[in-house]
Formats: C-alpha cells, structure tokens, sequence
C-alpha cells in the first residue's frame, strides 16, 4: 500500500535542503522524493510500507527543524486497457495476381576456375 507523506522542512540553503533529499530517499520503504511544485521547503515523499516517525526522527538528526503536515494514503488509478485493432487476416485471392518467384541456377564459384589459387 502506498502512502504520501509531505513534510514541511527548513532548507535555508542549497546543502541543507540536498541534505534533506539525500536522508529521505535513504529511508526504508520511500519509492520517490520530490520538493512541492509551490513551496519549495516542502518535501513530498512515496513509499510503500515507510515509517514516517523513523523518517521524521532521522530528517530532525540532520535538519534543525521537520513538521509533518499531512500522511495519506494514495490511490492507485484504474488505467484503461487499451483493446487491439483489428486487423484483416491476409486472404488468398485466386482472381488476384500472385507474385511469381524464379529458382536461381546453381553455379558454382560464379563461372571460375575452382581452383583456389589464382597466380597461375
């Protein structure tokens, strides 16, 4: 099952906020990690079967300051099947002209003397 876990995180800098990305991705279970398309201190993290108190612990270890705003869980989307086309068997026509293949004469070494030196 999976969960969407979004974080509130104080990133302040360029090397805080990849410190944030690289401890959450190294947690158990987190499949994806992206920032918030709006606010930027936002972390939005997906996983399945992920402990969000061990996550929250050990972003809190390396960052000063982690709230947990929302943990919900996410439902999957019914992808429509898309069905085959229908294509038309091939069908043999006797009034249709049929292409006409011709045997190749077997010659061998193309009219050349067989013998496989050529200097004399």
């Amino acid at each position: 099952m999976k969960h969407k876990l979004v974080l509130k995180v104080d990133m302040y800098e360029e090397k805080s906020r990849s410190k944030a990305l690289k401890t959450a991705v190294s947690a158990e279970g987190v499949l994806s990690v992206a920032l918030d398309e709006k606010d930027k201190s936002k972390l939005v993290v997906i996983g399945e079967d992920m402990n969000a108190y061990e996550l929250v612990t050990s972003l809190r270890k390396k960052n000063t300051r982690v709230e947990m705003e929302s943990f919900e869980e996410v439902k999957s989307e019914k992808k429509e099947e898309k069905k085959p086309v229908e294509q038309w068997p091939y069908v043999y026509h006797p009034n249709l002209p049929q292409p006409i293949v011709y045997p190749l004469p077997a010659v061998s070494n193309y009219g050349y003397n067989s013998d496989p030196c050529s200097i004399m």
